[in-house]
């Protein structure tokens, strides 16, 4: 019966993925969504044909066992092969381009990933459709994979880039077995082991929490314990699996089905409804096996019911190769989540303070955003400590750093802007939330925000800038619905700002959620004479803080001086 409800679904993503199937280029097309790497444009082009979910598309196909929808993936697999980088001597050998209207040449910058996430679709079609495969096009389609796995041998990505290690061993390993190369055999379990002794060092995944890519390395370790006929690798799959499991289970919400922060990676605040990541977390929620995705150990199953407090904290580098310590933070209770990172920059998939409350049965969400001209900028730097419900956090500038992206989008300290603030966005169902900015003033909070039963509440403790004290206004988002309460840096006239020149850039803030305010004294100062803005917290003789310098620096030098002081360990992080 199992297997039967698999096949029902899989036939009925395959009905709704018939109308973008373009049958004269004999791929997959869609709406232009991708920021990074493709130098295309949403205005130029607003529909691409995309290789990957052409790709996984033609292995679903051929997994239906329908000889009509067969036969179509046998005309697509030609295609999305003859698009793959095949020049021997190419920086790029053995990866694909994002779409077929973009040759690799022509992108921004090569995304190497392509060799993983296409290759990975292609070991399969080999390994499981063998038989159904003319000759000619099974020895195209061994070539390809020779050459993403010798891609993914040659870049040879380490621990820290999770689901990328975990993928890239999958391709090589069951790649290597299906081909008959040993070396890539080798190579993969060599890879799953350096991914469990570095996970096992460090005591989690360095991609931490991430909704978007810890169920893809979910379903990649998945997919090594499954397909693979190497002992050693299925016992290293279900180590790790064991792992990833964990990390997912305890950061489960089960009054709003959200994942709690704070998250290394993510590309929405919430979870999409009918993606994978949704699909999976249910599947574990519900102890629905006739889903076909991959089952969560019995003995974590617990924590997507569990409605009891849980506060935890994790340190997620290894110093010895940073140079710093960073620490996520997580407080789960019955009506809400809060997480943070200590520190961290500004991107846009970063989650470094983030919530969900349970609004009216419904979930809303809190998150921490600086945002220029509207969009996240990756030069401001967090650095936070939590406790509980409470939070104490500051944001400095880097000179360094990228704006919308870090690395792919650097500006090395100048930038051009008319609009610059902090912001507490909700988001999420928000019927009935409201903004108070008045009367919580009278409580030492510049505003709040009243959430079903719980209110948040956050004050400035302290600003020193070059740009002046911030002003604090409450406002909502006609495009997209969300509240905020916002601290503007600077409005005006578009104009050029230069990092490098400014003296003094720092702010610190007190952030609290909860059903009622407790007893709390907290507050932020200068010190001149080292030059930093310190900010404190004290909850029942108690005390936790931090202290950020106030000129901006180069982003190493940041997180290695933004300093934290824990609560309830009352040490000083490195």
């Amino acid at each position: 019966m199992a297997g039967s409800g698999r096949n029902q679904d899989l036939l009925a993503s395959l009905a709704a993925r018939e109308e973008s199937y373009d049958s004269e280029v004999k791929l997959q097309f869609g709406p232009m969504t991708s920021t990074y790497h493709t130098a295309l444009k949403k205005e130029t082009h607003p529909v691409v044909h995309g290789l990957f979910p052409s790709a996984a598309y033609a292995l679903d196909l051929l997994d239906s066992g329908l000889p009509a929808y067969a036969d179509r993936a046998l005309q697509m697999l030609p295609v999305i092969a003859g698009l793959q980088d095949l020049r021997s001597d190419s920086p790029t050998y053995g990866v694909w381009p994002y779409f077929y209207e973009e040759p690799l040449d022509e992108m921004d910058s090569p995304d190497w990933n392509y060799a993983d996430f296409i290759g990975k679709k292609l070991v399969l079609v080999l390994k499981r459709h063998h038989d159904h495969l003319h000759e000619e096009l099974r020895q195209r389609l061994t070539e390809a994979v020779e050459a993403a796995c010798r891609a993914i041998k040659k870049r040879d990505v380490g621990p820290g880039y999770t689901n990328i290690a975990a993928m890239g061993a999958f391709v090589t390993l069951v790649g290597g077995e299906v081909i008959g190369a040993e070396e890539f055999v080798e190579y993969g379990r060599n890879r799953l082991r350096r991914l469990l002794d570095y996970t096992m060092r460090l005591g989690t995944f360095v991609e931490f929490n991430s909704p978007c890519y810890t169920p893809i390395t979910i379903e990649e370790l998945h997919h090594v314990h499954t397909e693979t006929n190497d002992p050693v690798s299925i016992d290293l799959s279900e180590r790790l699996l064991h792992w990833a499991w964990k990390m997912t289970a305890e950061h489960y919400h089960p009054r709003t089905k959200q994942w709690a922060g704070p998250h290394s990676r993510s590309y929405s605040a919430m979870l999409r409804p009918g993606s994978f990541e949704s699909r999976l977390l249910r599947n574990a929620a519900e102890e629905d096996a006739g889903l076909p995705l991959p089952r969560c150990p019995q003995e974590l199953a617990r924590y997507f019911h569990l409605e009891e407090e849980r506060y935890f904290r994790q340190p997620i580098f290894l110093e010895e190769e940073t140079g710093y310590q960073s620490y996520a933070t997580t407080y789960i209770q019955q009506a809400y989540c809060l997480g943070s990172f200590s520190k961290d920059m500004m991107w846009n998939q970063r989650r470094n303070l983030i919530g969900y409350v349970d609004n009216g049965g419904k979930a809303a969400y809190v998150q921490l955003r600086v945002l220029k001209d509207g969009k996240d900028f990756s030069s401001a730097v967090f650095t936070g400590v939590q406790d509980r419900s409470e939070i104490v956090f500051g944001i400095n500038m880097a000179l360094d750093y990228g704006d919308w992206h870090p690395v792919l989008d650097p500006i090395h300290g100048v930038f051009e802007a008319e609009d610059l603030r902090i912001r507490i966005e909700i988001g999420g169902h928000t019927g009935g939330v409201e903004l108070r900015a008045g009367p919580e003033r009278e409580l030492g909070f510049d505003a709040a925000a009243v959430i079903g039963e719980q209110t948040v509440r956050v004050t400035c403790l302290s600003a020193v800038s070059d740009l002046g004290v911030p002003r604090v206004a409450l406002t909502l988002s006609e495009h997209d619905g969300t509240l905020g309460i916002d601290y503007v840096i600077y409005e005006g006239q578009r104009k050029r700002f230069n990092i490098h020149e400014w003296k003094q850039a720092a702010w610190v803030f007190l952030f609290t959620m909860s059903a009622r305010t407790e007893e709390l004294r907290a507050g932020g100062e200068h010190t001149t004479n080292e030059d930093v803005l310190n900010a404190w917290c004290e909850k029942r003789g108690r005390r936790m803080g931090i202290s950020i310098p106030v000129k901006p620096g180069r982003i190493a030098e940041l997180y290695r001086n933004n300093i934290v002081m824990l609560m309830d360990e009352e040490e000083v992080s490195p």
